[in-house]
């Protein structure tokens, strides 16, 4: 255990306008600086490519690099840092922040910044996504292809998100489920080959997924070098809310139609490309191959 604080000479914030609680980052600005945090640069996360020349210039000790944003920021930030000796913090500014949730960490921004000087940094998995043209990127808490991409599309549209705030998930959710699209998915795992009908194929590194709903994978963590798979077939929706409601409610009952997998790697394809979400952000198409990126990620987490 590495009790973090003193030896960082300052922070990197990456933010994003656009997160759920984005109007909280001034509140997290004077947090930081009230725990003696001082905040060296700030880079939109749209400028994440300049992230690593931000760095290289703080002096000879890196900074934290702190995330304050949602999953989607989150996850930008994680692929960055992936297998560096770059240490990363998460200020939960999102809607859902289902990757800090998995961890423990505190969604309220003064809890949140008081355990950037009094955590630990813990080492965990990270997922890897491959897709069309060798285009690849490691993922916190999920990948997926589906009624969450349609969902994935509304929930980060800008202008959706300044008008209806935080029922821009519930409002994308309703809209996703009322036009499920289906497709058959060939999959590949542990040797064998399947090939379903589905509505949504979730591929998950971190046990809190499904946003606002705060559904949860049991008996699953960051560090277990597994990923977790739920295939979902064409269903009525009072059976999707049943598989929703049994996982709220974490009871082991499986529902017909929706098949769990725990895996090390998988293939999955389509005779069509299929748009394919990362972290809540559209990124590619399928086919894809998904592996678990072992020890990834250093970041500050509860001790």
């Amino acid at each position: 255990m590495t009790v973090v604080g003193p030896s960082f000479p300052g922070v990197v914030v990456v933010s994003s306008p656009h997160a759920g609680r984005s109007q909280r980052l001034p509140r997290a600005r004077k947090a930081l600086a009230a725990a003696g945090l001082q905040i060296i640069s700030e880079v939109p996360v749209q400028q994440l490519a300049g992230l690593h020349e931000v760095i290289s210039r703080s002096g000879p000790s890196p900074p934290l690099i702190v995330a304050a944003g949602g999953d989607g920021t989150v996850g930008a930030v994680a692929d960055r840092l992936a297998f560096t000796e770059l240490v990363l913090g998460i200020l939960p500014l999102g809607t859902s922040n289902d990757f800090a949730r998995s961890l423990g960490i505190p969604t309220n921004i003064d809890r949140a910044v008081a355990l950037l000087t009094s955590g630990k940094i813990a080492t965990v998995d990270l997922g890897r996504v491959t897709c069309v043209g060798d285009k690849s990127r490691h993922f916190t808490h999920a990948a997926t292809v589906g009624l969450n991409v349609n969902f994935a599309r509304l929930a980060t549209r800008a202008t959706l998100r300044k008008r209806l705030r935080r029922l821009t998930y519930v409002v994308a959710a309703a809209v996703a489920v009322r036009h499920p699209d289906s497709f058959d998915c060939r999959l590949a795992h542990s040797g064998e080959v399947e090939t379903l009908r589905l509505t949504q194929l979730s591929v998950i590194n971190a046990p809190v997924f499904g946003g606002f709903l705060g559904l949860r994978v049991t008996g699953v963590s960051t560090d277990d070098g597994l990923l977790d798979v739920l295939a979902v077939e064409v269903l009525p929706i009072f059976r999707l809310f049943l598989a929703a409601l049994y996982a709220v409610g974490r009871i082991r009952r499986p529902v017909k139609g929706v098949h769990p997998y725990h895996v090390r790697e998988l293939n999955a394809s389509s005779e069509s490309p299929l748009d394919l979400a990362v972290d809540g952000e559209v990124f590619g198409t399928l086919p894809a191959d998904f592996v678990v990126a072992g020890a990834a990620l250093r970041v500050v987490t509860p001790v």
